[in-house]
């Protein structure tokens, strides 16, 4: 996931957005396209196939609480989404995201939020921690330590070469 700029549309979700609401238990499957299939799909039985690779999610607070299974993560992997965006995540949510490599943001001022709209073209410029609407506005993030930016780059931590003294 080297990619620095990422340019998709925006999905826009509220508050404590929960993981059985990004991937229902009817979808856990070993079948990668079944799980795929189950994105949103009690929020939005249409949504997952309107998604496009690179489009990114735009959440309020809390955006993962629930559960920590993989199948959550596992669904937005396989649809490829770009980013997620929110004013908070669940610590254990932004962990697993992180572990696979996906990258989340947070608001740097939380009320900007309301100002995207759904459907949006977003262009996301990782380096900068800034997101900028196709209005031309410019939305800064919080800014990304250096470590969980080289779990990114890795493309998540399973891909990482094993620490050591250079660490």
């Amino acid at each position: 996931m080297a990619n620095d700029i990422i340019t998709g549309r925006a999905w826009v979700f509220g508050d404590d957005l929960n993981t059985d609401v990004i991937h229902p238990p009817e979808f856990f499957s070993l079948h990668p396209d079944k799980v795929k299939r189950g994105l949103f799909h009690k929020f939005d039985p249409t949504l997952q196939s309107r998604l496009e690779p690179g489009d990114i999610l735009v959440g309020g607070k809390n955006f993962g609480c629930g559960s920590s299974r993989e199948t959550s993560m596992r669904s937005l992997l396989l649809n490829e989404l770009g980013a997620i965006v929110a004013v908070s995540f669940a610590r254990i949510f932004f962990r697993n995201a992180t572990n696979n490599g996906l990258r989340c943001f947070t608001f740097a001022q939380p009320d900007v939020r309301h100002t995207i709209v759904e459907g949006d073209r977003l262009t996301l410029d990782v380096s900068a921690s800034e997101l900028q609407p196709a209005n031309g506005d410019s939305i800064s993030l919080a800014p990304t330590g250096p470590f969980i930016q080289k779990i990114w780059a890795a493309g998540g931590l399973l891909h990482m070469p094993p620490f050591g003294p250079s660490a």
